[in-house]
């Protein structure tokens, strides 16, 4: 019986690894992202911005991470790029050309990165499903914040926990365009 287990088990684990070699991140990712970036107030979006993100591969550890946003007329060019800093521990650096280097992680399919600018903590992810790049963003008021806990109750020591405003969400369905064929 607990070979049988032990068996089962190897067999679970197995499919799963060869499930995540297909989708190797960043290689498997390359190509141009087209859609619509969703701004939300409280109860609906306020507004909608035509949205793209180009993944061209330059060297092993570079890649093109071009984020352009249309909004009436007007395009707003991110030509950032995309650093590998350490693929084994999922480790990726976005720079964006101006000094600015934000860390993100790729771990179970997902690209996060987490970071603070002035008084905004932001998480961006990135999630691939098929042909498609799901772009979200949360953006928290660093300063409005509710504390709790940090005390004890019947000899347990609650931690102190603090909750922030969430003040922001954005999201985006982009569709891996067809490239014309010659």
């Amino acid at each position: 019986m607990k070979f049988k287990l032990v068996l089962i088990g190897f067999c679970l684990v197995f499919s799963g690894f060869k499930g995540i070699s297909q989708e190797v991140f960043p290689k498997f990712w390359e190509g141009n992202y087209k859609g619509e970036l969703q701004i939300y107030g409280v109860d609906s979006v306020q507004m909608r911005v035509a949205m793209q993100l180009a993944i061209v591969k330059k060297t092993d550890s570079l890649y093109q991470w071009k984020m352009t946003y249309n909004y009436r007329g007007k395009e707003d060019v991110r030509a950032y790029e995309l650093i590998v800093k350490n693929h084994s521990k999922g480790h990726y650096i976005i720079d964006e050309k101006n000094s600015i280097l934000i860390d993100g992680f790729y771990k179970s399919g997902i690209f996060t990165s987490f970071f603070k600018v002035m008084n905004s903590f932001i998480v961006s992810t990135y999630t691939k499903k098929e042909d498609a790049i799901i772009f979200e963003i949360i953006s928290v008021n660093g300063k409005s914040n509710t504390k709790s806990g940090n005390q004890k109750i019947e000899n347990e020591e609650i931690p102190e926990v603090i909750s922030y405003l969430v003040n922001g969400r954005q999201k985006a369905i982009l569709k891996k365009e067809d490239l014309p064929s010659n």
